[in-house]
């Protein structure tokens, strides 16, 4: 039984993307406030103080609070019984799954998934399914082996 745990990779990925993400909002925002400030004086201050403060602070928030929590919490277990996945930010939320009920394995290994660790692996079963999201690619293959050589062992090749 092995215990794997999700990549950081992937949170510095998320952190620039939602970076960028606040600087477009920045300038479009700005767009908007110049073509308003010609018509109405004295906007800027307002729009700037209600419109942009509680985006920062939220997205703020989900970078110092949400994302590293999720990333912290999530482990997987997959042993040649059962493949036990636990996660979640406030409720811990627990998931097991038979190995010998899984009935096929998709990986996701993306081209520069080595660097971004942006690999996932998804396990289905009659009428349930577990992702298992942000996997270092050496991980990543090692669940698809292993669960892979699961179902050919059940199948007798």
């Amino acid at each position: 039984m092995k215990i794997y745990k999700l990549s950081k990779k992937p949170l510095v990925l998320i952190y620039g993307l939602l970076a960028a993400i606040l600087l477009l909002i920045r300038f479009a925002l700005n767009l908007v406030l110049e073509l308003i400030d010609r018509f109405v004086p004295n906007y800027r201050g307002f729009a700037d103080y209600y419109v942009l403060l509680p985006i920062w602070v939220i997205a703020a928030l989900f970078a110092v609070l949400v994302l590293p929590f999720y990333f912290h919490k999530a482990q997987y277990t997959v042993s040649d019984k059962e493949i036990t996945a636990k996660g979640g930010l406030v409720i811990t939320s627990k998931q097991f799954m038979l190995t010998s009920a899984v009935k096929s394995v998709t990986s996701i290994l993306l081209p520069l998934g080595r660097f971004t660790g942006m690999n996932f692996i998804i396990l289905n079963a009659l009428g349930s399914r577990v992702v298992i999201p942000f996997m270092n690619r050496r991980d990543a293959e090692e669940i698809a082996d292993k669960v892979n050589n699961s179902i050919r062992s059940r199948r007798g090749e």
